[in-house]
Parts: C-alpha cells; sequence; structure tokens
C-alpha cells in the first residue's frame, strides 16, 4: 500500500480534515442546502473504579467518519469492500481491558492514538479546525496497549498496533509505538510519542516508516498553552532510487478564559507550519511543500450540552504553483489551483453526557 492521500480542503469535515475529498459541483446542483452533520456519536465508557474492568465503545456516522478510514486497505479488493471501511467507518472505539492493583493496565482493540494534541471529536479540542500535523498521524490505533506506571508522576504506554491509523492489514507485520506521559507538576504535561515499522509491503528496516512527535502542554484555571513538534521519515523503495521521504510540522496552541462560569467564552490562537517531502502527506508535483496557517476561534458555551464555535483560518502554500482546490481545479496539478485560502467557520456542538454509576454517601 502506498502512502495516504490527503487532499487539500483543510476547512471541511467534523475535524476539517484535509484528507476528506472536495467534490465539483456542477450548475443546477443543491449540495449546499442539503442537512448533513458532519459527525452523530453515540458514545458509551466504563472506567476501572468498582471493577478492574475498562472498556470504550463508540459508534459513529457522518461525512468525518467517512473521511477518517477512507484511505484503509479494502481487504480481498472491490470484492471486500463492505468487509473493510464501508463498515469499520462506524466504529469510532471499541476496546477492553483491566486495570491491576499495581496500577498496570492492559488493553486491546480500536482506541484512540495519543499522537499530536487534540482529538478527533471537535467537543474536546480548542479549535474546530485541526492542524496539518495532527491530519499526518494516526486518529486511532488497532491493536495491544501496556501502560506502566514510572512513579507518581510519569507513566509509559507501550502499544503493538496493527498499522499506521489502519484496521486492515497492509501487510502481516506490526508496529510499534512508545508513548512517555510526564507531569513535573499540576499543571505540566509533558508526552513524548515514537512510532515505528513498516507500513508498506517492504518489510526491510531501511523501509520503515517513523513519526517522533512531542508535546508540551501547560494548563492555568484560565488560560493554557500547547507546543507540539512532529518528526517523520519514510523510504520510498517502490519509486526509483528509493529517495527518502520527511515531514515536520510545529504549532502553538494559547487558549484563555475570557469570563463566565455558567455562560462561558473562551478564545484560542493557533500558528503553525508543515513541511511535506516529496508530497508523502499531502501530495502534489512539488518536491518540497511548505504549508503555514493561523486560526482564531471563539467559543461560546450556551448550555452545559451547547457550544456555539465561530473560527477564522487562513492557510497558505509556500513556493511555486497553486495548492488548495478552487473552482473546477479539484484534482492535484490542475491549473487554477489557489495559492492561498481564507474560511470562516460556524460550528454548533451538542454533548450530552451522563454518568451511570451509583452514588455514594
Amino acid at each position: 500500500m502506498g502512502g495516504r492521500r490527503f487532499r487539500r480542503h483543510a476547512v471541511r469535515g467534523e475535524q476539517q480534515l484535509p484528507r476528506q475529498p472536495r467534490l465539483s459541483r456542477h450548475p443546477g446542483d443543491r449540495e449546499d442546502r442539503e442537512f448533513s452533520p458532519n459527525l452523530l456519536v453515540g458514545y458509551v465508557r466504563k472506567d476501572p473504579v468498582a471493577s478492574p474492568w475498562m472498556f470504550e465503545v463508540a459508534l459513529q456516522a457522518g461525512a468525518a467518519a467517512d473521511a477518517v478510514y477512507a484511505a484503509d486497505p479494502v481487504p480481498g479488493g472491490d470484492s471486500g469492500r463492505y468487509s473493510g471501511p464501508e463498515t469499520w467507518k462506524h466504529i469510532g472505539r471499541a476496546w477492553g481491558g483491566v486495570r491491576l492493583r499495581s496500577g498496570v493496565e492492559i488493553a486491546a482493540g480500536l482506541m484512540p492514538a495519543p499522537t499530536h494534541f487534540g482529538s478527533f471529536w471537535t467537543k474536546d479540542n480548542w479549535h474546530a479546525s485541526i492542524t496539518w500535523g495532527y491530519s499526518s498521524v494516526p486518529f486511532v490505533l488497532t491493536g495491544l496497549r501496556a501502560y506502566l506506571p514510572l512513579g507518581a508522576r510519569a507513566g509509559v504506554n507501550l502499544w503493538l498496533v496493527n498499522g499506521y491509523g489502519t484496521l486492515a492489514d497492509a501487510n502481516r507485520a506490526p508496529s510499534g509505538l512508545v508513548n512517555l506521559v510526564v507531569k513535573p507538576g499540576r499543571d505540566l504535561t509533558l508526552v513524548q510519542n515514537v512510532y515505528a515499522g513498516p507500513e508498506d509491503g517492504d518489510l526491510r528496516l531501511s523501509a520503515w516508516r517513523m513519526l517522533i512527535d512531542s508535546q508540551v502542554v501547560f494548563t492555568r484555571e484560565r488560560w493554557a498553552v500547547a507546543v507540539v513538534g512532529d518528526y517523520g521519515r519514510e523510504r520510498l523503495t517502490w519509486l526509483e532510487g528509493q529517495p527518502v521521504a520527511a515531514w515536520a510540522n510545529a504549532m502553538v496552541s494559547l487558549r484563555w478564559h475570557v469570563l463566565g462560569r455558567r455562560a462561558r467564552w473562551s478564545m484560542a490562537a493557533r500558528p503553525e507550519f508543515f513541511w511535506d517531502h516529496r508530497g508523502r502527506m499531502f501530495g502534489g508535483p512539488v518536491l518540497d511543500r511548505w504549508l503555514v496557517a493561523g486560526t482564531y476561534t471563539n467559543d461560546f458555551h450556551l448550555l452545559d450540552a451547547l457550544l456555539l464555535r465561530v473560527e477564522y483560518r487562513y492557510d497558505r502554500a509556500l513556493g511555486d504553483g497553486g495548492f488548495f482546490y478552487r473552482g473546477d481545479a479539484t484534482t492535484d496539478g490542475a491549473k487554477g489551483l489557489a495559492a492561498q485560502q481564507h474560511s470562516l467557520i460556524f460550528g454548533f456542538v451538542a454533548s450530552i453526557e451522563r454518568s451511570l454509576a451509583p452514588s455514594r454517601r
């Protein structure tokens, strides 16, 4: 399996996924007047409180669910279509495990990936749109996870997974992830992820994909800041000369609580950049692609269950040639691609959460 082909419309879908294809429109189309929720999720979770067992199950539907599994391999080719992404896209999380008295956890199944700062579920994020960097890392991982506590302020997760955010097999060899989490203080969290493994038919070590993800998150009552940096590389052994593709990105997100406890208002700002050597993550004919973006977000919590989000985002592709789909230019390398885009996003997020645990007196 080759690399993922991410699309360019950076502000579309539940998480505004760049990987979501943008459909060309013809005169008379009325797609923009359809009611089409980006993501609907039903979610159940059990924490290891009254017993050591824990699990998460989330069923989902919507355009964002279609996008997140769009690049997943189809087992058996076209004949296996309905045992592939068409079915799996409705499963957001499905895992179970146990927490031992020592604090060790063992879990297996489809779990959210710890790579990069943020969540696939927009209600948990500081912004409506995700970064270019978050679009280049796995949203989910399928496999085994073991958590080992390292004292009172640190722990490490050891993962053995099927692949880089895929449910189907691209090959018969697993990949691995080490996730180290350290909390030097109550307000500071440090995260270091290292992912490595074969992601194509070539299982040689020289062909392995590697990702290094570093996160620093500092949170206070009224404000918080997150700094994230990623670097990845992979040798493209199926191409002549077996060139090395690499990518890197960084972002800083600052969020502050403006006023209120019931009717809350928060703002967040985020600059970022993405470097894509040989177009491994986002494609295109340019050898070295640089993307820069700036995002400003306002959150208004009207009720405990309802969030109104207003966001402005600016994206620009540096260098020769355009990058963003515009008008009839909806394919890579087409004439008329834009070098920049301005986006204004209005979103409503409804989230109803209830605890089923018995009350304790």
